[in-house]
């Protein structure tokens, strides 16, 4: 048992490794952690301290589990806090994992070539949080962010006019392949953090940011959290919707009775941008809002 400086509770129980699944989600007043003390691995059970009266009988239940029952710290304490979660109300909801692997897509495309071409002008166009039909609207020029973890840049379609170009503008369509790993160098919190350095000294800019990332579930609690995922970026490439990419006719309808279709497009084999060609696309576009 422990205490930290914040009068923070902590129980500590001595562990060989971190949890295989994953860990249980944070609660209002309690959170499960795996840390690294000088003495090695341990299991961070902690709560604040206005939750102390009922902290003590969860660790009495674990420490029964553990020492007593000689249970997997692990899964020991992730069932007693699924048993004790009524009087531990969550703070919110875990991200799930899709949202975030769009997201990171997103947040990709954002900062290394909506922001170098526009400047805090993206943070306007981008349009996903409001779940418009395209990821990033202009005047001129709509762009569609498609995020996987297949090992091919196959994509999933939802609407059907997601790939409609719109009249009298040009549509993009990004395909990032991310490789989730828990060694992995990009989280949405190093994208989040990448993007308000890029935005820095437009404080507009940034508080318009984090309101549309809030709106996506975003919360700073999710940093030391189970939840966030790790990637590695695989491939990004950018192409032009046009008369050769693999979609549904603009004049296509579903039969009667049918209220929604999916497919699947294949970009294998198309001709991607260059990034350079991609950022005179983007900024010809827009040129109000270009760079120097």
């Amino acid at each position: 048992m422990a205490m930290d400086t914040a009068g923070h509770l902590h129980l500590l129980i001595p562990v060989h490794r971190g949890p295989t699944g994953a860990t249980p989600p944070d609660l209002n007043g309690l959170k499960v952690r795996h840390r690294l003390l000088e003495n090695g691995e341990v299991l961070d059970l902690a709560a604040t301290p206005s939750h102390e009266q009922v902290f003590n009988p969860v660790c009495e239940d674990v420490i029964k589990a553990v020492c007593g029952d000689h249970r997997d710290p692990w899964s020991a304490v992730a069932a007693i806090i699924r048993t004790w979660q009524a009087a531990w109300k969550p703070i919110r909801p875990e991200m799930d994992k899709a949202v975030q692997i769009g997201l990171s897509g997103e947040l990709l495309v954002m900062k290394s070539l909506m922001i170098p071409c526009l400047g805090s002008a993206a943070v306007d166009q981008w349009s996903g949080p409001e779940l418009e039909r395209h990821d990033f609207v202009g005047d001129r020029l709509h762009l569609e962010v498609k995020t996987t973890r297949k090992s091919r840049h196959e994509h999933e379609i939802s609407r059907l006019d997601q790939l409609r170009v719109p009249d009298g503008c040009q549509l993009l369509l990004a395909s990032i392949q991310l490789e989730q790993s828990v060694g992995g160098n990009e989280t949405l919190a190093s994208n989040l953090d990448d993007i308000v350095d890029l935005l820095r000294g437009d404080g507009y800019a940034v508080d318009t940011f984090m309101t549309k990332m809030a709106n996506m579930g975003w919360s700073d609690e999710m940093r030391d959290s189970g939840e966030l995922l790790r990637f590695f970026v695989r491939s990004a490439f950018v192409y032009v919707v046009d008369d050769e990419f693999p979609r549904l006719p603009d004049d296509f309808a579903p039969p009667s009775g049918v209220v929604s279709v999916k497919y699947t497009v294949d970009l294998a084999n198309l001709p991607a941008l260059g990034l350079e060609e991609a950022m005179e696309i983007i900024k010809a576009a827009n040129p109000c809002f270009v760079r120097e």
